[in-house]
């Protein structure tokens, strides 16, 4: 790859740019690469919670820096805002590795209100958007030293 792809901006199959910085503007793909590089740089918000399983996560409010929807040969239309932040969970840190995104949000001010909402539905095992009884059956991580 060579540093001149590395310092353009992105386009997916519909027009769309790919990768967004935290002010929610097209980045070039070295720009999001960087991004990428640090959880806590991309994150808003920030909760400790332990699960229902005795598992400990991060639930982190964060710029998710590519858009899907981009990726994919869809039409958008005119004043699309790409939903590039999200609520996910982490395992703790120092590993910090993505668990699941569990909300997506188009503006990074919803997404940090949305943050203690998030908390509560993990919280009580709940997801309104598809009635599943609980968050933590999905996940891919079994917990420390597991």
């Amino acid at each position: 790859m060579s540093v001149e792809y590395l310092s353009v901006v992105s386009l997916g199959p519909s027009g769309v740019p790919f990768t967004y910085g935290l002010d929610g503007r097209p980045v070039t793909l070295g720009e999001a690469a960087q991004l990428m590089e640090s959880v806590e740089q991309r994150t808003l918000h920030k909760s400790d919670l332990r699960l229902a399983t005795g598992e400990l996560v991060t639930v982190r409010t964060l710029g998710l820096v590519f858009d899907p929807d981009a990726a994919t040969d869809m039409v958008v239309a005119e004043g699309y805002r790409p939903p590039v932040w999200g609520t996910a969970l982490y395992t703790p840190a120092p590993e910090s590795a993505l668990l699941e995104v569990l909300c997506t949000y188009r503006d990074p001010d919803e997404a940090v209100r949305e943050h203690k909402e998030a908390l509560g539905m993990i919280a009580v095992g709940t997801n309104e958007a598809d009635a599943d009884p609980s968050w933590a059956e999905r996940l891919s991580w079994t917990g420390p030293g597991q």
